[in-house]
This record gives C-alpha cells, sequence and structure tokens, in this order.
C-alpha cells in the first residue's frame, strides 16, 4: 500500500512542478516580449512603453 500512495504523490509533486516552472517560463518569454517591443519603441525614437505616463496612452 506504501507504493501506490509514493507514486499517487510521486505524481501529484510532478505535475505541480510542471504547472509552476511552465509558469516561470512563460513569465520569462512575456518579459524579453515586453524587452523587444521597448527596443524597438527605441530605435523608433518613441517612448520606452514602460516609461509613459498613462494619461498619454490616447495621444
Amino acid at each position: 500500500m506504501i507504493y501506490v500512495w509514493a507514486i499517487i504523490i510521486s505524481a501529484v509533486v510532478t505535475i505541480l512542478f510542471d504547472m509552476i516552472y511552465s509558469k516561470i517560463q512563460h513569465e520569462r518569454e512575456v518579459e524579453k516580449s515586453w524587452q523587444a517591443l521597448n527596443d524597438q519603441h527605441e530605435r523608433e525614437g518613441r517612448p520606452r512603453l514602460d516609461q509613459m505616463d498613462r494619461e498619454d496612452e490616447g495621444k
């Protein structure tokens, strides 16, 4: 019976680890995309998105 519990716990831990790891990987990809977009804005002479005022968004 202990083997069954060990397999179940191992499966749950593996699934949780995969979920956490994929979330971290996704956040890294989003950060890289934002950085690339900000770099593009900088090359084009526009203000970086992380430096824009909220009131200037519509302009």
